[in-house]
């Protein structure tokens, strides 16, 4: 057997590649953007061969930088977007771009749905909250407004299915985190719900099959070995719905594991042996790929995204000057929000730039709130880091009324790699952070799946044991706690009065 596996991160702005060696130490990466459309208010949209290009285009650098034999990969496994839609027709040609997972234009089809079934029944079936970001509110948009397009629909894609077909499986296949996301899964079975497919009309043959997480389901052909740099023959295996590969890399696979994401996208997951409903029906259950138990979780619709917002419009200075010196933009304004207290001197962001995803209000907007003549750019970008944490904040505190105590969490994504943010979690949360060997857990969950399927290690709880490892410890500090709780409060306050004011 080889020495090395490939995980693949399909993310929201950019792609990444790693590899990956038995032990989880990571050999080589490369990372890749492509964009995304906006051509209405909340609508998001992307284009598949701009995405396809860029998979390939980094898995080939990440293989030929790395150094490696290449003979010596195993096999592949993706982490991909959820939430995603993608219809093609049976040549398997999609039929339009990609409406993407932070894309909110079936608002008025999430009426339609309340009018054929509850909240709570919905929630019972699906362990999802009533919402315009799981894509059977856009299937039905597709199917109203576009019904040339929907007659031709040979099958609804996830990206898993999509981009796994890219790099060679011999069918359709995803995952049952992949497929939570769609709105038609039955979460307590982890299988398509037949009930929710009649109710609405689709049909369930348009959908791609289940599969367990790292479960081979093709090969690299000669084609795709010249675009990507992967042997012909390499093992193409599910992998998951990237929040799930990235838990995964975090290590949470048993009953009360806890993994925090703060990436383009935010959540909370903790790992349960019973799919757990919220009394208030705020938080999702989803299937946990590999052991086939649950993650109780809530999300951020733009979490780090909304500080990479910050970058990009208000930091032009940054972005030059950083370009000059061989600097990264985000280390010259880390260093400005170091300078600022913590409260941001009364400052408050709310980072719903694409609606506020705890609460299913998708019309809710970012806003800052608290500025004055006197307000500094240190203290805005202080604000934006913080209301990040805020948010996620709110998460852990629903979870906590579900019954769901949390002692300490692992964190990964882009807030993970800087010790200012993991402290400001530490100390915003009162709870001890840990980050791992590598924050590239989207690809690591991603190989191993790929580990397991193709026999590298026993089954996913050896993987996570062997490859998995913490590398730093962030203590709350508690003489930060009281100002981090009345900026918190300001916080929660300031969206329930611009909610209640009918802002939006």
């Amino acid at each position: 057997m080889g020495k090395y596996l490939v995980g693949i991160d399909e993310g929201t702005t950019g792609c990444a590649t790693c590899i990956f060696d038995l032990e989880g130490n990571m050999v080589a990466k490369e990372y890749r953007e492509y964009p995304s459309y906006y051509p209405k208010p909340g609508w998001v949209e992307q284009k598949a061969d701009e995405i396809t290009n860029a998979l390939y285009d980094s898995c080939k650098a990440a293989i030929l930088n790395s150094g490696i034999d290449p003979t010596e990969i195993i096999a592949v496994g993706l982490s991909s977007q959820g939430s995603v839609t993608g219809p093609v027709d049976k040549n398997g040609n999609l039929l339009r771009d990609f409406i993407g997972w932070q894309d909110v234009r079936g608002i008025e089809e999430v009426k339609e749905i309340e009018e054929k079934i509850s909240r709570e029944e919905l929630y019972k079936i699906t362990g999802h909250p009533l919402g315009a970001m799981f894509s059977i509110s856009k299937n039905m948009w597709f199917r109203k407004h576009q019904p040339e397009l929907y007659e031709k629909t040979a099958m609804f894609t996830t990206n898993q299915d999509y981009f796994l077909k890219q790099f060679g499986a011999d069918d359709y296949f995803t995952d049952i985190s992949s497929a939570s996301r769609d709105g038609f899964l039955d979460v307590d079975k982890h299988e398509w719900s037949q009930e929710i497919f009649d109710l609405f009309d689709f049909d369930i043959n348009q959908r791609p099959k289940i599969a367990d997480g790292g479960q081979p389901v093709g090969k690299v052909t000669k084609s795709i070995s010249e675009k990507t740099g992967l042997p012909e023959g390499t093992l193409v295996c599910v992998g998951a719905h990237d929040q799930n590969c990235s838990t995964y890399g975090c290590g949470a696979v048993e009953d009360g594991d806890v993994a925090m994401v703060i990436g383009t996208f935010g959540s909370c997951f903790v790992v349960s042996d019973e799919p757990i409903r919220d009394p208030n029906g705020a938080l999702v259950v989803k299937g946990n790929v590999g052991p086939k138990n649950w993650t109780i979780e809530a999300f951020a619709n733009t979490a780090a995204s909304s500080y990479r917002w910050y970058r990009d419009t208000f930091c032009g200075t940054e972005a030059v000057y950083g370009k000059l010196i061989g600097d990264d933009p985000y280390n010259m304004i880390n260093k400005q929000i170091e300078l600022m207290k913590p409260g941001a001197n009364g400052v408050v962001f709310l980072p719903y730039l694409q609606g506020n995803g705890l609460r299913a209000n998708f019309n809710a907007k970012g806003a800052f709130v608290g500025m004055s003549l006197g307000t500094s750019k240190g203290e805005m970008a202080r604000a934006v880091m913080e209301g990040v944490c805020y948010e996620m904040r709110e998460i852990l505190e629903a979870q906590s009324k579900a019954g769901i105590e949390i002692d300490s969490i692992r964190v990964t994504g882009g807030a993970s790699r800087s010790p200012l943010w993991a402290q400001m979690q530490a100390d915003i949360f009162q709870k001890p952070i840990y980050t791992l060997q590598t924050a590239e857990t989207a690809t690591l969950g991603a190989a191993l799946y790929a580990g397991v399927g193709a026999g590298a290690y026993k089954d996913y709880k050896e993987a996570t044991d062997i490859a998995v490892r913490v590398s730093g410890q962030y203590d709350p500090n508690p003489k930060l706690a009281d100002a981090y709780t009345e900026s918190y409060l300001k916080f929660v306050k300031a969206y329930q009065a611009l909610a209640n004011g009918g802002v939006f």
